[in-house]
C-alpha cells in the first residue's frame, strides 16, 4: 500500500506528536474542541530513537505501556491525545487518569507567590477509539465535562474536557471531523479536506518514511498481531490449568521488564493485571538477584 496505517503507534505519533508539523495537531484540536490552541507545543515529541530503544525488548511492544501517546501544552491549557484501537480492561479509568494527573500536578505553593490553585489550568484530552465503547447510538464524538444532570447545570469553568471519537460510528458533527475519520479509517479524503489533513496523509506516505521507520512500523504491526493472537488464545484456552499457568508466567516476565524500565508498581499492576502484592514480590526478588 502507498500509505502506512495511520493507527500504527509510530505513524500516529509522527503525525500528531511532532513540533515540526505542529499545524496538524492544531487543526485536530480546533476541529474537535473548537478552541484556538495558541502557543501549542508538544511536550513528548516524536523521536525514532525512543522506538529504537523499545524495539530492543519485544515485550515493550507487545504490551501497550500505560503512558499517553501525545502530551502538549497551550498557552492556557494542557492537552493529551491517545489512540486506543482495541478495548482493554480499565480503559475508562486510564483515559481520565492522565489528563487529571496533569491537572493536579501543576499545584504547588511557591514562597511569595499566589495560591497553588492559581497554577491549575484546564485539561483537554481526545482519545481516538477503534471500537464502539459508549451507548449503541451512532454519534461518533463524545466530550464530557463537569455537569449536574439532575438540575441540568454545568460547572462554571470548563476545567476538565474529556473527548472520545469512535471511528466505527457514522454520525459526525462537522465535515472536518468526517475527513479525520476517513483519514484514520484509510478511506479517501475529499478534495475540500483541510490542507493539514492532506499534509498528515503525505507524512504517512511510505515514500516519505526512511528505512528505519519502515522497519519499526513493521515490527509494531507484528507485535500487535502477536499480542492480539495471544489474547484470543488465552480467551479460548484459559480454562486449562497449564495454559493459565503459562499466561501467569508471561505476565510476571513482562512485569520484570516494565519495572526495569522505571514504571511504577501501580502502572505495572494495571498493565499486567497482577495485584500489587505480586508486584512487590517480583520487585523484592529483583533486588535480591
Amino acid at each position: 500500500m502507498k500509505y502506512v496505517n495511520p493507527t500504527n503507534d509510530l505513524a500516529f505519533k509522527k503525525v500528531l506528536g511532532n513540533n515540526d508539523n505542529i499545524h496538524i495537531l492544531a487543526g485536530f484540536i480546533r476541529d474537535f474542541f473548537f478552541i484556538d490552541p495558541d502557543g501549542l507545543t508538544v511536550e513528548n515529541p516524536y523521536s525514532i530513537k525512543s522506538y529504537r530503544e523499545l524495539l530492543k525488548d519485544e515485550e515493550s511492544f507487545r504490551w501497550r505501556l500505560t503512558v499517553p501517546d501525545i502530551a502538549a501544552v497551550m498557552s492556557f491549557a494542557d492537552y493529551r491525545s491517545e489512540l486506543q484501537i482495541r478495548k482493554e480492561r480499565y480503559f475508562d479509568e486510564r483515559s481520565i487518569y492522565y489528563p487529571l494527573d496533569k491537572f493536579v500536578s501543576r499545584y504547588r505553593i511557591l514562597p511569595g507567590k499566589d495560591s497553588g490553585y492559581a497554577r491549575l489550568r484546564p485539561a483537554y484530552s481526545m482519545t481516538i477509539l477503534g471500537f464502539n465503547h459508549f451507548t449503541a447510538d451512532e454519534d461518533a464524538l463524545r466530550i464530557f465535562r463537569l455537569h449536574d444532570p439532575v438540575r441540568n447545570k454545568s460547572f462554571p469553568k470548563q476545567l476538565i474536557n474529556l473527548g472520545y471519537f469512535e471511528l466505527p460510528k457514522p454520525a459526525v458533527e462537522t465535515e472536518n471531523q468526517r475527513q479525520w475519520q476517513n483519514y484514520f479509517l484509510q478511506k479517501p479524503l475529499s478534495g475540500d479536506a483541510p490542507d493539514y489533513i492532506h499534509d498528515a496523509l503525505q507524512i504517512i506516505d511510505r515514500a516519505n518514511m526512511d528505512e528505519e521507520e519502515l522497519h519499526v512500523l513493521t515490527q509494531i504491526e507484528y507485535y500487535r498481531t502477536a499480542y492480539d493472537n495471544q489474547l484470543s488464545f488465552a480467551k479460548d484456552e484459559g480454562k486449562a490449568e497449564g495454559k493459565v499457568e503459562g499466561e501467569a508466567a508471561e505476565r510476571r516476565s513482562i512485569a520484570i521488564t516494565m519495572l526495569k524500565m522505571g514504571l511504577s508498581k501501580e502502572q505495572v499492576s494495571q498493565a499486567t493485571k497482577l495485584d500489587i502484592d505480586e508486584i512487590l514480590k517480583i520487585e523484592d526478588a529483583m533486588q535480591r538477584a
